[in-house]
């Protein structure tokens, strides 16, 4: 193997032999060119250690030969060869870029040892821009490492989300990031835990499962530590830059960034950066996950296993960061047992009925009191509404189903995040306010009401509750309640009525002004023999077994709750009316009406 490769430029074929000759003998591969237009044809296809080149040639001289060269290979070592008269055109030709300059005629001594002191210099630049190299980069890992130890100073995992999204995107350069995570090591469903940047949370997947996203969205995961790719189903194309987050073969999260700054594309060196984030972010991110469970296991009461009230409520904080972040909504059930008679409680019976109903990532917490509170994300307050009449029925059929009839009964309320408040202590405020209310509404202290099992005579028994009123009140009060709908079109609800004879007419004009506008409340008309209006946002019910003359309406969901009865007799322009904001009561009534009318709500 020869000691370097030169190539020697001179019109003179005497020099040109000479020059080879004595390299060739020193064990050096050279070559030969007898111009500077041959030399530079031969530097488009080869690469040379040294160039060799005379000062004074036809065409191209070595000067301008020296010019060329640098600009096309600015580190080239270039020698120059000129005469004793020519030295200080030599001297001007080093200014350009030549490292030396060698006198004719030359010896093979001289000519060898200035190769060699080009070459070691070489090796020596090489082996500094080696170190330095290795230096910047051991500098740019202690600076990583040094980020990354916030990493594992932070042990939950939504605030540990976000410092991996921040660093990810700063290693990286990328303007956009989002991270999905499993809820436990070992997990097969990712969640979304993090996001940073130009991110458009609504259009995100809240919940994935992993093999859905290895096998859908990015395959090459299944071995590869880093994968560039564009995004599933992106008619832009959109270049984005996959690290999974794993600890052996165990995956605990995939983040996903795009947008690198100034449109450039990823390059070996943002991977190597992401993927030593990633494998940092996983041990922490396993940290904090073991913590939690270990956490929950410490503050779980022994007999229920529910959560402790502290723990809850630093769950609610985590939650109404989270909802703030990816626009979400969240609810908190509160459940007691009414051992108004006397009855003993069963607090290990209720819990274990309560978490039969629940999903994965609900949350169930008993206070010191015995009463029992589930945090229920992404959930509305219809949902809530949901899953207690679920939990109600639930416990009624195995009370029943032991004992014959129902000792004990239920008294359940729910808040929703953000329309009933924006902090921890103003949701679990209200909650035990509507508590406080439940105890002392109609359900509560009428008892009598609840063995009524059919609507219209349990329609009667409220109208008794009620006054007369004007005939005009009623139709000012549907018709507010009927457009309330759809001045809250983001909010979920309910909204059941007959119209009868009595309120057709208004609730016709109603929906006709109505039509169009977009709205999330179910509204269900019960109207016996009426002709329909062609309206998609209504559900029409002709035929029931409820009564068709009697007038009413029941209001539930996200913030409202409001029912009126009517009453298809007037007297005088007046006729009796039951108006109620009783919360227990239209939950009641909402959802015997559901069950009346074959109607299927979902959570």
């Amino acid at each position: 193997m020869s000691k370097a490769r030169i190539l020697a430029v001179d019109d003179q074929l005497y020099f040109r032999e000479l020059t080879e000759g004595f390299l060739g003998d020193a064990g050096y591969d050279v070559q030969t060119a007898s111009c500077g237009e041959e030399a530079l044809h031969i530097l488009e296809r080869e690469d040379f250690d040294v160039i060799l080149t005379d000062l004074v040639m036809p065409g191209i001289d070595g000067s301008e030969l020296v010019g060329k060269i640098k600009e096309r290979r600015p580190d080239q070592d270039v020698v120059m060869v000129t005469g004793v008269v020519d030295v200080i055109n030599a001297v001007d030709a080093m200014k350009q870029g030549a490292v030396d300059y060698i006198l004719k005629p030359f010896d093979q001594a001289a000519l060898v040892d200035s190769i060699e002191k080009i070459l070691k210099q070489r090796r020596l630049r090489d082996e500094h821009a080696r170190l330095v190299e290795e230096n910047l980069e051991f500098m740019g890992v202690l600076s990583l490492f040094e980020r990354a130890a916030g990493f594992f100073g932070t042990l939950a995992v939504e605030p540990l989300a976000e410092r991996l999204m921040e660093a990810l995107c700063f290693e990286t350069r990328a303007q956009s990031g989002v991270l999905w995570a499993t809820d436990k090591p070992g997990g097969r469903t990712l969640q979304l835990v993090g996001a940073r940047g130009l991110v458009r949370i609504d259009g995100e997947p809240k919940t994935v499962g992993f093999d859905e996203f290895i096998s859908v969205w990015c395959p090459a995961l299944k071995t590869a530590r880093s994968v560039v790719t564009t995004m599933p189903e992106d008619a832009n194309a959109v270049e984005a830059l996959y690290v999974p987050l794993r600890i052996g073969d165990l995956t605990l999260g995939v983040a996903r960034l795009t947008d690198k700054l100034d449109g450039e594309r990823f390059a070996e060196s943002d991977l190597a950066m992401a993927e030593k984030v990633g494998e940092l972010g996983a041990i922490a991110l396993n940290n904090a996950m073991r913590f939690r469970t270990l956490e929950r296991l410490a503050l779980r009461d022994p007999e229920t296993q529910a959560y402790t009230q502290a723990y809850f409520e630093d769950a609610i904080r985590n939650e109404i960061q989270k909802a703030n972040r990816f626009s979400h909504r969240f609810s908190i059930l509160r459940i007691e047992l009414d051992t108004s008679n006397h009855a003993a409680p069963d607090s290990l019976e209720l819990a274990r009925t309560v978490t039969g109903a629940l999903r994965t990532t609900d949350l169930l917490a008993l206070n010191e009191a015995g009463v029992f509170f589930v945090l229920l994300p992404q959930t509305d307050a219809l949902g809530a509404g949901i899953l207690a009449e679920r939990i109600r029925r639930s416990w009624l059929g195995l009370k029943k189903g032991e004992r014959g009839e129902a000792v004990t009964t239920l008294q359940s309320v729910s808040v929703s995040y953000p329309a009933d408040g924006g902090q921890v202590e103003s949701l679990m405020t209200l909650i035990e306010s509507r508590a406080a209310e439940s105890r002392i509404g109609l359900l509560a202290t009428r008892p009598d009401l609840l063995e009524i099992r059919a609507l219209d005579p349990f329609f009667d028994r409220l109208l008794e509750q009620g006054n007369i009123q004007p005939v005009e009140i009623e139709g000012q009060v549907l018709r507010f309640v009927l457009e309330d709908a759809f001045r809250r079109p983001g909010d979920r609800g309910v909204l059941i009525m007959s119209p009868g004879a009595t309120w057709l007419a208004e609730v016709l004009e109603t929906l006709h002004e109505t039509r169009g506008r977009d709205t999330q409340t179910e509204i269900v008309m019960l109207a016996d023999g009426t002709a329909r209006q062609d309206n998609p946002q209504l559900t029409w019910i002709s035929k029931s077994s409820l009564d068709s003359r009697r007038p009413f309406l029941v209001y539930y969901g996200e913030g409202p709750a409001f029912a009126m009865i009517g009453s298809a007799i007037r007297i005088e322009g007046a006729a009796p009316v039951f108006q109620t904001t009783d919360r227990s009561l239209v939950e009641y009534l909402a959802f015997e009406l559901q069950r009346e009318l074959g109607i299927l709500i979902s959570v």
